[in-house]
């Protein structure tokens, strides 16, 4: 969900702040690409952000027994 809401919010600001033109005035492959751009844009984000916990995950994962606290420890 995070990405959809990402991506959207990074599309509407692109189109408010970057592009002088409405949307409704660009042309299709333009649309495109700024539609391309902004999920690209999100994609980073999100995974920036999802990061630290996919690795807390994995370790928890991969130790037996390992609590959220014994992350703290083992890093």
């Amino acid at each position: 969900m995070m990405k959809f809401a990402s991506f959207e919010t990074i599309v509407e600001m692109f189109y408010k702040y970057a592009i002088p033109t409405p949307k409704n005035e660009c042309s299709k492959s333009f649309q495109l690409g700024v539609s391309f751009a902004g999920g690209y844009v999100a994609g980073v984000l999100c995974a920036i952000v999802s990061h630290p916990a996919d690795n807390l995950v994995s370790f928890l994962n991969n130790a037996k027994g390992a609590s959220v606290g014994d992350v703290s420890t083992s890093v």
